[in-house]
């Protein structure tokens, strides 16, 4: 027998090249990997039935009749008819994917190890594997990846080299209070392609939620601060942020993150422009504009509405690149005072990020499904997050459950994940804690095939996992290599 307490860890790489290659390593003394390579046109079909179960927008009709699903029918599609829709068809769908993606070999000794070892396997996706839900691979019968492991996603190793903000202990965080950024409201310009989350009757309750989450928080946390050296705030008041359905601009969420916090969760919008993973953005209330202009902002990403003509007023959101590059690409003075500065910043100067973050959006981790891996996640963790929660594909929103599904306005689905990430991310474990609720979520979903219990929700979550590094003592053999190129 093992012993119960150790932990294995299962590393999975892939890379697209025409087919897609993996590597599966166990990280114990051998490190021997098992590589197997999938063949392009048989990973396109059977990702193509993955995407078909997805509520992303798809082709429909032939001929004169072809043409792109709308949103609403790409969500009833994948909530009545698509293989989340029901467990034998959710099951059928995990069951191939794990034959295609599970060496035999790498099954045997996960079995092996289930039960008297902690497995964590940690993968880094293709760009075409990006939105496989591992967790659901059946493993052998009835028995799934999440049943036996937890399963996070790695950054790309250069995310370490010459990281902008190493994390903060965890420990040195967990006393202040939390930031929320709950449905935050959106400029005019920004409809009619955005509109706020929770704009129905029924949506009440969930407001409730999440406005009754925080001020509860709000009493029990602490009061500490971690503002930066040589950062004076005095110069430029900013109004404090409504963190539910509040008109939240990028300045109130640069003043709430340097004041300090535990952990950030945003709930709400997020885009990205196809092949450009910088144009990931979070949906704020910032419009094109002069700082005396209501939410008037500057930034990199693509302004969105306004006139014909005319980006002033256009919607801009605040975008990867903004995250990153902060104000360094702007020479206007006006830019940097905004944010309390006399000189160009960093994002990571601008918008520090606490260890955890939560971004449960529309496809938050679009960072992965891109050929270079950039986007909100690698930014945030780039600003000092150690762990950063997000959906790998589009969420349905409570709305669409009720209008699809007929549910009562008590049941609240995504508004449940939502708060259930905010559980785990105040806990001393959250991967675990996540883990712990999404067994639960996949032991009621065998037991009653209800498709407010699908996959479609809980199994949408990535956690993406990249604590601080110590610098590695050179090797050996690396020292005598050294050694000798000064001989």
């Amino acid at each position: 027998m093992n012993d119960p307490v150790t932990e294995i860890e299962l590393l999975v790489r892939a890379a697209d090249a025409g087919d897609t290659y993996l590597s599966w390593t166990w990280l114990d003394g051998a490190r021997t990997p098992t590589v197997c390579r999938l063949d392009a046109r048989n990973r396109e079909k059977l990702l193509d039935t993955l995407e078909d179960a997805l509520p992303h927008p798809r082709p429909t009709g032939n001929g004169s009749d072809a043409r792109q699903e709308s949103e609403p029918e790409a969500v009833r599609r994948a909530l009545t008819i698509g293989a989340f829709a029901a467990y034998a068809t959710e099951h059928d769908l995990s069951t191939r994917l794990a034959d295609t993606l599970l060496p035999r070999d790498v099954r045997t000794r996960l079995a092996e190890h289930a039960g008297d070892q902690h497995i964590r396997i940690r993968v880094a996706p293709s760009a075409r594997l990006a939105q496989v839900p591992w967790e659901l691979l059946v493993l052998d019968g009835d028995r799934r990846l999440l049943d036996i492991a937890e399963i996070v996603y790695d950054p790309p190793a250069t995310l370490h080299a010459g990281r902008s903000r190493p994390p903060v202990p965890w420990a040195q965080q967990r006393q202040l209070p939390p930031l929320h950024v709950i449905d935050p409201i959106l400029p005019s310009s920004a409809q009619p392609a955005l509109h706020n989350v929770f704009r129905d009757p029924d949506d009440l309750g969930a407001l409730g939620e999440f406005e009754g989450r925080v001020v509860r928080e709000r009493r029990t946390a602490g009061r500490g601060t971690h503002r930066r050296r040589g950062q004076d705030r005095a110069a430029r008041p900013v109004p404090a942020l409504v963190p539910v359905q509040g008109e939240v601009t990028r300045v109130q969420l640069s003043a709430a993150l340097i004041r300090g916090c535990s952990r950030f969760l945003y709930f709400g919008h997020v885009s990205a422009a196809p092949n450009e993973p910088g144009s990931a953005a979070i949906h704020l209330g910032d419009v094109v504009g002069p700082s005396d202009a209501p939410g008037g902002a500057w930034g990199l990403a693509t302004p969105r509405g306004g006139a014909p003509g005319h980006t002033r007023g256009a919607h801009l959101p605040l975008c990867a690149l903004d995250f990153l590059l902060g104000t360094t690409r702007s020479d206007d003075p006006e830019v940097w005072a905004r944010y309390g500065a006399t000189n160009p910043q960093l994002g990571h100067e601008i918008w520090p990020m606490p260890s955890r973050v939560a971004l449960i959006a529309c496809e938050g981790g679009v960072d992965f499904r891109s050929a270079e891996t950039f986007g909100l996640i690698m930014a945030a963790l780039d600003a000092g997050a150690e762990l950063v929660t997000t959906t790998r594909w589009v969420l349905p929103t409570d709305a669409a459950f009720r209008a699809c599904l007929g549910l009562l306005p008590t049941r609240r689905p995504t508004t449940d994940l939502a708060l259930h990430v905010d559980d785990a991310h105040n806990d001393p474990d959250p991967v675990a804690a996540l883990t712990r609720w999404q067994r639960d979520q996949l032991r009621t979903w065998r037991d009653t095939g209800a498709v407010s219990c699908s996959p479609i929700v809980w199994a949408a979550l990535t956690s993406t996992v990249a604590p601080a590094r110590e610098p590695a003592e050179p090797s050996q053999a690396h020292a005598a290599a050294v050694g000798r190129s000064h001989d």
